[in-house]
């Protein structure tokens, strides 16, 4: 699968290492150049922007530091919004309000682009080692699509509900805190 991943901090490098080694193409992007050099190594592809990492791929993973890194991203100088193909899939991973989520949500949804909010708990050793765990949150066919890509790097994934916010409101961000929906 051919993947634009944004956001190669701590947790992202291995995330994205990991996808690399399970056999697929990556693009990848980070606001500091540098960070993309190990992923480099390894057989992915630097974009200029996050627009050229999106170019022509299934999905679009993002590992990004907080609000302001994605309103930065989507909605401000990047304006990466307006990029994503219709039919495109977007695992948020970073850590967000459920108010900037609720905002995706509804623009990825009036542009048919497929949202799963994807928060990970852990460690980086913990993503290297593929033993993220992951509060999922978004349809129900989205979440199937993004599942395979997601266990690359999470031994446990819950789903918390089909609202993509949801994943970012339900207190604290223990593994065991999260139960699925009755």
């Amino acid at each position: 699968m051919k993947i634009g991943f944004l956001g190669l901090g701590n947790m992202g490098t291995p995330m994205a290492l990991r996808l690399l080694a399970a056999g697929h193409d990556l693009s990848v992007w980070n606001r500091t150049e540098g960070r993309t050099k190990p992923l480099l190594h390894e057989g992915a592809i630097a974009a200029a922007t996050p627009a050229e990492a999106e170019l022509d791929a299934d999905t679009v993973i993002t590992m990004l530091l907080d609000d302001a890194a994605y309103e930065e991203v989507f909605f401000g100088i990047h304006r990466l919004i307006d990029s994503l193909s219709p039919g495109l899939l977007h695992i948020l991973c970073g850590t967000i309000s459920p108010a900037l989520c609720e905002r995706l949500a509804i623009e990825h949804a009036n542009r048919r682009i497929g949202l799963v909010a994807a928060p990970v708990l852990g460690t980086p050793s913990d993503a290297a080692a593929g033993q993220l765990s992951i509060i999922a949150a978004g349809a129900d066919q989205v979440v199937a699509r993004a599942r395979p890509l997601l266990e690359v790097f999470a031994l446990q994934i819950t789903v918390v509900g089909k609202e993509p916010q949801r994943a970012f409101s339900l207190g604290n961000h223990s593994p065991s805190a999260f139960q699925p929906p009755s």
